[in-house]
């Protein structure tokens, strides 16, 4: 390149903070900040179209694709944060560090360190918020590769 600046896909203009959004429907009512799982056993409006609340210990919704960018109502669209920083995850306690790997925990929505690698993290934790409150910084791996 020759010097000119240039924005990439993603960046967005105030902070140039690299994110990416991708529009999905859920299954049932999401809040923003909740961490989502694609609802496989879902097709109304396309197989893999959907999302509903990642849990770790409910089989086939412990992969989490990204966190809700939106309050999304049951059977509506909504943004879903993939990758990037993100500011407005939901975090299941306040017992964790920066650096520390996230993953999927046992209450539906919120992220949790995860002890062992024994399932895909979500994200890296840059800044933790308060616990059950959409405000913790976490950087979201995109393990789906949206």
């Amino acid at each position: 390149m020759s010097g000119i600046p240039y924005k990439l896909d993603g960046l967005d203009g105030d902070n140039e903070v690299r994110a990416k959004f991708v529009s999905f429907y859920a299954t049932e009512a999401i809040a923003k900040g909740e961490v989502v799982a694609i609802d496989t056993a879902t097709s109304t409006n396309g197989l893999g179209n959907h999302v509903k609340k990642a849990e770790s210990d409910q089989a086939g919704y412990a992969i989490g694709l990204g966190i809700a960018a939106e309050a999304i109502a049951s059977g509506d669209a909504g943004q879903i944060q993939v990758s990037g920083v993100c500011t407005f995850a939901i975090l299941l306690d306040e017992n964790d560090d920066a650096g520390n790997l996230l993953g999927v925990s046992a209450t539906g929505g919120q992220l949790t360190a995860m002890a062992a690698a024994t399932q895909l993290p979500v994200a890296v934790m840059l800044s933790e918020g308060t616990a059950a409150t959409a405000d913790t910084t976490v950087y979201l791996l995109n393990n789906h590769n949206l």
